[in-house]
């Protein structure tokens, strides 16, 4: 009866009566019947109009009958209910109160295709009842007949024009058909006839957070708590909104008022943990999860998110252990299998990983994340080939995935200029970059190091500088790592750029120079050797150690290098330019003899051995011209303590020592950077290097007094 009472309908209905318009005051009193059975004026009146409650209303059973199914409705038996509305449908097949009861609980336990007929049925008794159809559309709703759903709230919304619940359910089924500007326009209407609709604050709300107006959102929620202050969804949805926004200490606050009205409310618990661990407060996170769980044993959600703060505390194992129980409880769980992969890589289970990314591609087929995942553990395990196929099937599903294309060029980069052998092709690649993606610091300095490593210095210097113009917000973004490789090369590249270029003569013979970083300090040059010039032609392997090829494993590092050395013409001079992050106070023998417990000149000496052996091996049927350069004198750094400085330059020199043993052992060349580096104590004396780590080209006229 919309905002009219009983009592004004009783009265209104009286009033046709007087006028002798029959079938309105018959109607108006049938409506109340529908909705108050036992409403005894309107039983009365409408007998005084020469019929009673069971021919109005559609012929329907005795009073009695109606009183004892509503009451079971009431104790919520809700079976019998259905049961006993049927029966007595059979005896009294036009009772519209019977048919109305019916589709209600029909609805309510599921039957949904009972709930359409029982409804249809009314209207066909009833053709001019609102409610009827706001009933219908609301089974056709749940049944995801969305279209025919909006139509039938257009049907109730035409018969009374003041149905805010219409309206409601329509914006409801516009948002389910994701069109987010018409659902808001049904609740603003539902708002306008209905000015404390807390319900339709609440939907708008939701709508307008899917819209990304958080702030928005964040209003709608608020008006919701002032009209209904104990409405723990509200505050779920506000810390949801919140959470979006970065307000994470206020989205926190949210869920716990949601958890203070409704103490049972896992998903608040869950997001709550969502909202710590995004702080960095994993222990916080995982009790959230914890509560989340204790609530609802089977949250598969809450026990992979607990997996993913696990690892990021580095507990491996019971990572896995969380991420099985979600697989457990949900055996299609694609981010479980994911991020299962994700730790198992982390525990070096390379094989159990690939399984894990394959079980969540077969689950999810366009799984961009899980290819990309894959092709790093690919590359790891030195199939290159399949790696770089992995970033194209995440590339082909996602274009504008920027890691897929990162981790991609990455590999193109080092693998130059033999990357075609691998079907990647960088004038296809680059012409699918979006803009976003060339903003990017990371594609800038690969672009830079890909420009320098052909020897096209414009093309260099340009991304080089594009990198220091990318957004702030880019760089802060970036993982430690890539932050450091960024900052490192863009500094390294920028010094070679502005060294000194005298004209050199063009130069067909060429020494091949593998290596890490360090590979790029000659690059381009010549040289002279045996009385002939070279130009210096470097190929690049990032990050690569001496350590990566003493181990038995294959990995990338190998890879690469491996490609390269295959892909030389016989009898080529190459150089070698390995050891120098070895010999890093963090990151090389000195840290791995303290986490060993192993003596520094035995580690030393045995990856040295195992760094020779490996090329050796390499070279056995290329018969290349090997040189191995040692490294420089380090250079002191005033950020370290006098020992550790002390500890570095030792670990320089029995480094330096055990390469010349192995190398002349097994009759290579030896290539001496450090005697005409080192200065005082065994540090550098600040003639040669240009940074931190590198020497530059003033190096070569040294170089060349050893090979001349």
């Amino acid at each position: 009866m919309g905002k009219v009472s009983v009592e004004q309908a009783l009265a209104k209905a009286k009033s046709h009566s007087k006028k002798g318009e029959v079938a309105e005051a018959r109607s108006i009193y049938i409506s109340i019947l529908e909705a108050f059975p036992k409403n005894k004026k309107a039983l009365e009146s409408l007998s005084a109009l020469g019929g009673d409650q069971r021919s109005a209303v559609g012929q329907g059973p005795p009073q009695a009958a109606i009183d004892q199914i509503i009451d079971l409705y009431n104790q919520g038996q809700l079976e019998t209910v259905f049961f006993q509305a049927k029966s007595l449908i059979a005896q009294f097949p036009r009772a519209v109160v019977l048919w109305n009861i019916l589709g209600i609980t029909s609805a309510q336990i599921g039957k949904l295709e009972q709930a359409f007929i029982a409804f249809k049925k009314v209207i066909a008794i009833n053709p001019n009842d609102p409610k009827s159809y706001n009933n219908i559309g609301n089974v056709l709703k749940d049944q995801g007949r969305l279209e025919e759903a909006v139509k039938a709230y257009s049907k109730a919304i035409s018969l009374k024009t003041d149905y805010a619940e219409a309206y409601l359910n329509m914006g409801n089924a516009l948002n389910n058909q994701i069109k987010l500007v018409e659902a808001l326009k049904a609740y603003n209407k539902a708002i306008s006839l209905k000015p404390n609709y807390s319900q339709a604050y609440l939907n708008m709300g939701n709508v307008l957070f899917d819209q990304g107006k958080l702030e928005e959102a964040v209003e709608a929620y608020n008006k919701v708590l002032s009209l209904k202050p104990d409405y723990a969804e509200a505050f779920y949805n506000m810390g949801n909104a919140l959470s979006g926004q970065g307000k994470l200490e206020e989205a926190i606050e949210s869920y716990n008022k949601a958890l203070a009205i409704k103490p049972d409310y896992a998903k608040a618990c869950f997001n709550m943990g969502n909202a710590l661990q995004e702080q960095g407060k994993s222990e916080a996170a995982i009790e959230a999860y914890a509560k989340a769980l204790a609530i609802k044993p089977d949250y598969a959600d809450a026990y992979n998110n607990r997996g993913v703060t696990l690892h990021e505390q580095g507990k491996l194992k019971e990572a896995i252990e969380s991420y099985a129980k979600a697989l457990s409880i949900k055996p299609d769980y694609a981010d479980a299998y994911n991020n299962r992969g994700i730790t198992l890589k982390e525990q070096g289970k390379l094989e159990e990983a690939i399984e894990a990314y394959n079980k969540a591609l077969t689950i999810k087929p366009d799984y961009a994340e899980a290819y990309i995942n894959m092709g790093v553990v690919l590359a790891d395990q030195g199939k290159l080939e399949e790696a770089i196929e992995a970033y194209n099937n995440a590339l082909a599903i996602k274009p504008d995935y920027a890691e897929a294309m990162e981790n991609s060029q990455s590999l193109a980069v080092q693998l130059l200029p033999i990357i075609t052998n691998y079907g990647y092709d960088f004038d296809t690649s680059e012409a699918q970059v979006n803009s976003e993606i060339v903003l990017r610091p990371k594609y800038q300095i690969q672009n830079a190091i890909k420009a320098y490593l052909a020897g096209d210095f414009g093309q260099a210097y340009s991304h080089n500088n594009n990198f220091k113009a990318c957004d702030q917000n880019l760089l802060v973004r970036l993982k430690p790592k890539d932050k450091v490789f960024c900052s490192a090369y863009n500094s390294f590249i920028g010094k070679l750029l502005d060294a000194n270029w005298d004209e050199e003569l063009a130069c067909e013979n060429k020494v091949y120079h593998l290596g890490e970083s360090h590979c790029l300090s000659y690059a381009h040059r010549n040289i002279a050797i045996g009385g002939s010039n070279f130009r210096i032609v470097p190929r690049i392997t990032f990050g690569a150690k001496a350590f990566h090829f003493c181990r038995t494993k294959y990995d990338r590092f190998k890879a690469i290098t491996k490609a390269h050395l295959m892909s030389l013409p016989k009898n080529s001079k190459v150089f070698l330019s390995y050891g120098e992050i070895d010999c890093r106070p963090n990151e090389g023998f000195i840290s791995a003899a303290r986490k060993l417990d192993k003596p520094l000149e035995e580690l030393i000496d045995q990856t040295t051995e195992g760094y020779v052996q490996w090329f050796l091996d390499q070279n056995a049927d290329q018969r290349q011209r090997l040189y191995f350069i040692n490294v420089p004198a380090p250079v002191y750094y005033k950020e370290h303590s006098a020992d550790l400085n002390s500890e570095v330059a030792r670990t320089v020199a029995l480094f330096n020592t055990a390469l010349k043993k192995y190398s002349l052992q097994h009759g290579f060349d030896v290539v001496d950077v450090f005697n005409f580096t080192v200065g005082k104590e065994g540090f550098s004396n600040g003639l040669f290097h240009i940074d931190n780590h590198h020497l530059g080209a003033q190096a070569l006229v040294e170089i060349n007094r050893q090979l001349s």
